[in-house]
């Protein structure tokens, strides 16, 4: 099986060391625990939070990742719904944030791991 690339595992949420592993425990559906992390990858075994509060980080990754959804919302409802009232824009920014709070979290974890965990990809062993 050939090796995923850089950018489908960071998609499908792997292990940046061997691309394999997942870094979450559980699917994002399940509402419950889409926040539990796996302490280890289950495939090389490398430590998925290289130090303690490491993900603290990602806060900022996340807070760019809702600024861009928020701008990008506005330019559609200004270009296709002129004439609403504020209350329907408020509305539905905050409905969209709530139903992509999971997205936001998990990716927002899973880019900063890529990007500052110092983890590199290995290959096959």
């Amino acid at each position: 099986m050939p090796a995923k690339s850089y950018l489908e595992a960071l998609l499908q949420g792997r292990c940046p060391r061997c691309r394999k592993g997942y870094v979450f425990k559980y699917p994002a559906r399940n509402l419950s625990r889409f926040t539990i992390i796996n302490e280890r990858c289950q495939h090389c075994d490398v430590r998925l939070e290289p130090e303690p509060g490491f993900y603290q980080g990602a806060m900022y990754v996340s807070y760019g990742f809702t600024v861009a959804m928020l701008v990008t919302m506005s330019i559609i409802y200004y270009l296709f719904f002129p004439d609403r009232s504020e209350w329907f824009y408020i509305g539905t920014f905050i409905a969209l944030m709530v139903i992509l709070i999971p997205v936001n979290y998990r990716s927002s974890r899973i880019l900063y791991l890529y990007l500052f965990g110092g983890l590199k990809y290995q290959g096959e062993k």
